[in-house]
């Protein structure tokens, strides 16, 4: 609560330099901007399992799936209505979306009772992912005015409509043990198990901070430009493991083993959810149109 706190006796200072110049400013407004926004969020999902069967002492599989989303497009537009010469109420939304692209990484490490040798298997792979975030604010409003350009800060509540969805890979070790008289024998490999966090969407409450100018083309039309931060919540996502049919990755000892979710379904446990903060940074520049007095 400190920071939305401090940004109204930051407007209300604003308010009060600009009343004792007796300045008026527009009464009633309409923005629409676009430009860039530049998310936050980098996270990771670790999957890490040891396991021994029969002639196998010892296996270790370790898979990390690490993401940082790109920066996308921010489109945003508002109405204030100023009830003060310097303060006004301001609702507005916007959209803003981001690519999420990630990199699996994946270490096997196994060693035999027959062998006192460890063996190390590395693999990696790329994913791809998406978030879209849709926030829809209620902000105070502070103006001042310098010549030929009006500074103006904005802080509020805001609504959030956010959606999230990934698709990557985790290494899934496994062994065929068998007797052929008088010798045992046991094969060992490991497969990429397509993982994904299916499209999720949630609601949640923040807030949001901007700062911005407004540059007087004509009586009533301003170029605007604004930088924003949008404070959103954290939100923990869980991986869901895929069926299906599939070729070990490291020595072909194995083709066309099938997995169930049954198969899966203690494994998956021990992959850690996904933290996603969907907070974001814009930039953005566009058109300001003024009416009533000033």
């Amino acid at each position: 609560m400190k920071k939305p706190l401090l940004g109204l006796l930051i407007l209300l200072a604003f308010s009060l330099a600009a009343l004792a110049q007796n300045e008026f400013l527009p009464r009633f407004e309409l923005h629409a901007v676009g430009g860039y926004g530049l998310s936050q969020f980098k996270g990771d999902s670790i999957y890490s399992y040891e396991w021994s069967y029969m002639l196998l002492q010892s296996a270790k599989e370790d898979t990390l799936v690490s993401m940082k989303a790109q920066g996308g497009l921010f489109l945003t537009g508002g109405a204030s209505f100023f009830f003060h010469p310097n303060f006004g109420i301001q609702i507005g939304g916007g959209y803003f979306s981001s690519s999420v692209p990630n990199t699996g990484s994946f270490t096997f490490a196994w060693q035999s009772m027959l062998s006192p040798t460890v063996t190390t298997e590395e693999a990696t792979w790329n994913g791809d992912g998406k978030m879209t975030t849709i926030p829809l604010f209620l902000n105070i409003v502070g103006k001042f005015r310098l010549g030929m350009v009006n500074v103006f800060l904005t802080a509020g509540p805001t609504l959030y409509l956010n959606s999230f969805e990934s698709n990557s890979f985790v290494g899934f070790g496994d062994s065929y043990y068998t007797i052929i008289l008088p010798y045992e024998y046991q094969w060992v490999d490991a497969f990429q198990i397509p993982v994904s966090i299916p499209k999720t969407s949630w609601k949640s409450f923040g807030a949001n901070f901007g700062l911005g100018i407004d540059i007087e083309v004509s009586p009533g039309v301003a170029i605007t430009a604004e930088g924003r931060y949008f404070l959103i919540p954290m939100k923990n996502l869980t991986w869901q493991w895929i069926p299906g049919t599939y070729d070990s990755i490291f020595y072909d000892n194995f083709a066309g083993w099938e997995y169930t979710e049954d198969d899966f379904a203690d494994f998956q446990q021990e992959m850690k959810p996904l933290e996603v903060k969907p907070s974001f940074f814009s930039f953005a520049l566009g058109l300001r149109l003024t009416f009533g007095q000033k």
